[in-house]
């Protein structure tokens, strides 16, 4: 397809010689390339005709093809295609004027993309030089990949592309590493190759670079679901190495003198079989070895601190994506109850207190403790003084995270005696169990994508507050939330596509070392898509409180019947999903949308369409998924009560938190009554935020005003970092990371008591 040339008002049109525009398209039934000569969506025209049909199968085929084909709604969609240039002899004029400028921004840090992502340095280097390729990329997807209808609803300000820079590349989103299989068995860089780990320093140094390898291979969090169990064995190694020194340096296990080959050859035998069989929890070995016990006991505590102090540090200081970020990693732990387990657990907690080289708080990895009634949650559970730890270390460092494993929701697929299959969390929050095609465990699969409905638009077009109406229209609003929805699924559909006819070399690591489950199995040019159907679909959304307040005047935390309303529409949006899940033989969820950049792009967007609406545009942002807005004053058990029906309908993950003041560190027992409270209403997954300032002179953390209580120097004079939550994690300080609209957010931020 020959691109016309485009005439600018300004004088940076860019002519490029001798290059031809031409349009490479995948089949939609085989996922192949066919020549633009024949491809049947190849026009002359510089617009695309897309069809807007969104017929529907209940095909329930596992074939991929089939699923590509004929059980999507994409027979009469546009292309899924790729333009690359080629020599030819027309010249055309491109339309490259608003990217030029864009770029400038860039450079000149005015860009908003500098504080869209508060793990991204924007104005380093390497942000500027990712910012720069992410741009493009979404510039590039917007113009010539998204099909028309999903174009306009994105333009609408009604629907958002999550990560739209990796959409054209078919990246997928986030996924939970199976460590367990991978330091078994060893794994390959792509640059050399890694033996099984014979200690638990070298394993938590081998789960760093699995990591961070696996980080470059998408463009979502990396998370493990049970690192506890995953690295017992390797304290088991190292406690074995450890016990074979003191047997000897100690004097317990000598060979007599003037033994026999034969007999030395016996004893040495001997010996290799008890160190075969010897376990930190064995009480024999305490009784027939007890100095070489006590000594391996305690090399082996030190090594797996500074192991696990080790680990903490690597996940906060190599940068693995482009643009100098850090991994986004998770990991969860807590229910392994074996000494070595257990073990793990303890260390994580203590090198987290201890925090960073200078006692920063570590902002990586997110830390999740696994909360199960019968194991960690009464006195005299085996587990239950590690939950105490992991309380108080949430005091002071915000991590851990607390997730519920005994809510209805995170009960469904759980076969026990198998840790694989209790419920964790990825990321800010994101929840991948379930699976239509038989993978209900956690590890080996991801969340592939997920794109986000603005609520609060279509409140405001059929609600009160606009003064235009006296009672909502709610039918109105129902059709219009079901076009969204529609359009939603219909753009995972489509990107979908794309990412599963990628072959699996171009996602190298996570394909090659089987991280995604069977990937090892593929040759490198052999497509995804069989593999990735175990993965995710998710449709989220943002605004509930402001989309109340549009619809009727009040948000949910006000008002019981609106309380009602907003949960009955978010069990609709469950259903939906339940429904598109049937319908397109794929694993549809409803995600609580982390909004992160997004909350306030939709609120500015619509303050100029709409103007300021009280109690609806008046803010910088809109409220995360469905939480009572954070400037609402409440109290921390009512807010704990009003979020928790909604956890069960988001089975693509949620989160809720309340605010506390900088006294929670010295009140872990309060702490401690909250925590349990939320999992006693089923909360999913929870947190506490409390502000954690650093005063950089000295060093003093705490809750620290405009001066420093430990040093005296104010805030004028030295820099006080000022640890806050953006939406599941952390960031180092929130004045010079997040953006306007999370700054703004921050501010408002009122205390539950």
């Amino acid at each position: 397809m020959t691109v016309q040339p485009f005439e600018l008002e300004t004088k940076h049109t860019i002519k490029l010689p001798h290059t031809r525009v031409d349009r490479l398209c995948l089949d939609h039934r085989t996922s192949q390339a066919i020549p633009d000569a024949t491809c049947p969506h190849t026009s002359t025209s510089t617009s695309t005709s897309t069809s807007t049909s969104t017929s529907t199968s209940t095909s329930t085929s596992t074939s991929t093809s089939h699923i590509l084909g004929d059980s999507s709604s994409y027979e009469s969609r546009d292309y899924v295609g790729l333009d690359h240039v080629s020599l030819d002899d027309q010249p055309v004029e491109q339309p490259l004027h608003p990217l030029v400028e864009l770029g400038q921004h860039i450079m000149h840090g005015e860009h908003e993309s500098a504080r869209e992502n508060a793990n991204l340095n924007g104005d380093s280097f390497s942000g500027k030089m990712s910012r720069l390729g992410s741009e493009y990329s979404k510039w590039y997807t917007e113009n010539h990949m998204l099909p028309a209808p999903i174009t306009e609803a994105v333009r609408a300000n009604r629907l958002y592309i999550h990560d739209l820079d990796h959409y054209a590349l078919g990246t997928t989103n986030c996924i939970f590493i199976p460590f367990e299989r991978l330091l078994r068995e060893g794994f390959s860089s792509g640059n050399g190759s890694l033996r099984t780990p014979n200690s638990i320093m070298t394993a938590m140094a081998q789960v760093a670079i699995i990591f961070q390898c696996q980080q470059n291979s998408q463009f979502g969090g990396v998370a493990a679901n049970k690192l506890d169990y995953d690295l017992a064995p390797y304290v088991t190694r190292s406690f074995r190495k450890h016990l074979r020194k003191g047997l000897h340096y100690l004097g317990e296990w000598h060979p007599m003198a003037g033994q026999s080959p034969e007999l030395q050859q016996a004893t040495a035998e001997a010996l290799e079989r008890l160190l075969a069989r010897a376990e930190m929890s064995d009480p024999s070995l305490a009784k027939q070895y007890p100095l070489a016990y006590v000594y391996a006991l305690e090399e082996t505590r030190s090594e797996t601190f500074q192991a696990a102090e080790s680990l903490i540090h690597n996940l906060n200081t190599m940068s693995s994506r482009g643009g100098g970020q850090i991994p986004f990693t998770s990991i969860n732990y807590g229910t392994c109850t074996s000494l070595e387990g257990r073990l793990i657990v303890e260390s994580l907690l203590a090198a987290t207190v201890r925090g960073l080289g200078n006692g920063e708080t570590p902002i990586f990895p997110i830390q999740i403790f696994k909360c199960k009634r019968g194991v960690n949650q009464q006195p005299g559970e085996p587990n239950y003084d590690l939950f105490l730890k992991a309380i108080d270390c949430s005091s002071k460092r915000l991590y851990p995270n607390f997730a519920n494993l005994d809510a209805p929701l995170n009960l469904e697929h759980v076969v026990p005696g198998d840790p694989d299959t209790e419920f964790a969390t990825m990321g800010c929050r994101t929840r991948v169990i379930a699976d239509r095609y038989g993978r209900n465990h956690l590890s080996g699969k991801g969340n592939l994508s997920f794109n986000t409905i603005n609520l609060v638009k279509l409140g405001i077009d059929y609600g009160v507050q606009q003064g235009s109406r006296t009672a909502a229209d709610e039918q109105g609003f129902r059709q219009a939330l079901d076009e969204c929805i529609e359009l939603a699924a219909d753009a995972l559909l489509h990107r979908y596509r794309i990412q599963a006819s990628q072959p699996a070399k171009a996602s190298d690591f996570m394909m090659r070392e089987g991280v995604w489950e069977g990937g090892e199995q593929l040759a490198p040019d052999e497509p995804v898509g069989e593999l990735l159907k175990h993965g995710t679909l998710s449709i989220g959304f943002i605004g509930l409180a402001e989309c109340m307040t549009a619809l009727y005047g009040q948000h949910h935390g006000e008002d019981a019947s609106i309380h009602e309303r907003a949960l009955t529409l978010i069990a609709y949006m469950r259903q939906a999903c339940d429904e598109l899940s049937e319908r397109h033989q794929f694993n549809f969820s409803l995600m609580a949308t982390p909004a992160e950049g997004l909350s306030g792009k939709f609120v500015r967007r619509d303050r100029q369409h709409y103007g300021h609406i009280p109690g609806v545009t008046d803010r910088e942002y809109y409220t995360n998924s469905f939480h009572i807005p954070v400037y609402y004053e409440i109290g921390a058990a009512r807010k704990i009560q009003l979020e928790a029906p909604f956890h069960h309908y988001c089975n693509a993950g949620a989160i809720s938190y309340i605010e506390l003041d900088g006294n929670a560190r010295h009140n872990t027992a309060a702490m401690l009554r909250i925590v349990q409270y939320a999992l006693e209403q089923n909360i999913s997954y929870f947190s506490i935020n409390h502000p954690i300032d650093r005063c950089t002179s000295c060093g003093h953390e705490g809750m620290i005003g405009s001066h420093c209580p430990a040093c005296g120097a104010s805030e004028q004079q030295v820099h006080i970092a000022r640890l806050r939550r953006v939406t599941g994690y952390l960031t180092g300080d929130y004045q010079t990371r997040f953006n306007p609209a999370k700054q703004a957010e921050v501010r408002d931020r009122l205390k539950h008591h």
